[in-house]
């Protein structure tokens, strides 16, 4: 978060409580300026500690190799019982933060008005710049040479983000990258049923991704209740059948903090008291003496 100085906190206090005493206060961020002031800017500014995070600290790095390592755990265990007369084996994987590295495009909104869109990502997907993710390219390697199919169930566009796709993630070193293994996404993003059609000819040994719906546990549109319950309801299923890697910057989780109507309609301001109001919180007796 890029903070203003204490000076111009002051001041922005102070024309508050002058202009603004009888309006009900938006909490945390979007308390810092009224309503109709607190910008797309100010919005992209919230994403500044988690994308700092992910591209900085070695505790994501330690998650990234984590995942990999039980993954893989699972796909030479797979091969080492499998026989000529079962299915093939595959894995199936999302791509972006499961295996890309995005986080250029998330740090680029940051002191910027530019919100997401369709074509700002089409820009960056055709930029082909996304990094790999600490050891996926190993891991995919690996699982490349124990002859095990590798699909990447991406919500990109095949129409529009396909090409730049492939030839990013061929620049890194990613094995598989065609057609057949790149079913990406052509009208819903809802994704079991291409899960559905890859389980038809194939083992699908493991799945892996950092949104609850890269998993076949059926969250799509699903209240922020009822995807916890479904997470729980497979707990045993994590660390060996499904793998999950962190994305603290965005996900379905975001928009399923609204209890009702479109979250993605909102203005940044009720973005972000919709984002605080669902954090538990505690502040100590001292701070709020010292706030007074």
């Amino acid at each position: 978060m890029k903070f203003m100085s204490k000076k111009k906190n002051l001041l922005l206090a102070a024309a508050l409580s002058f202009s603004f005493a009888t309006a009900a206060p938006l909490t945390t961020y979007a308390a810092e300026a009224p309503a109709q002031t607190y910008t797309q800017k100010d919005l992209n500014n919230e994403l500044t500690m988690a994308v700092a995070w992910f591209q900085n600290s070695a505790e994501y790095r330690e998650l990234c190799y984590q995942a990999y390592n039980a993954a893989l755990d699972q796909v030479v265990k797979a091969v080492a019982r499998h026989k000529s007369t079962d299915k093939p084996l595959a894995i199936v994987l999302d791509a972006d933060e499961t295996v890309l590295d995005n986080s250029a495009f998330e740090a680029g909104l940051i002191g910027t008005a530019n919100a997401y869109s369709d074509k700002t990502w089409d820009e960056w997907c055709a930029a082909a710049q996304a990094l790999a993710m600490p050891g996926a390219t190993e891991y995919l390697q690996a699982v490349d040479k124990l002859g095990v199919d590798i699909f990447y169930v991406s919500n990109r566009s095949m129409k529009t983000q396909f090409e730049g796709s492939a030839k990013n993630m061929k620049a890194i070193g990613f094995p598989q990258v065609d057609r057949k293994h790149m079913p990406f996404k052509t009208d819903t993003s809802n994704k079991q049923p291409r899960y559905d059609a890859i389980e038809k000819d194939y083992n699908v040994v493991v799945y892996m991704g950092d949104n609850a719906g890269d998993l076949p546990i059926g969250t799509y549109h699903k209240s922020q209740a009822e995807r916890n319950a479904l997470v729980d309801a497979h707990k045993g299923e994590f660390g060996h059948r499904f793998i999950a890697l962190p994305n603290p910057t965005y996900g379905d989780w975001e928009p399923a903090l609204a209890k009702e109507g479109n979250y993605w309609k909102l203005t940044p301001a009720q973005k972000s008291e919709i984002r605080n109001k669902a954090m538990r919180k505690w502040t100590a007796t001292q701070s709020q003496k010292a706030a007074k």
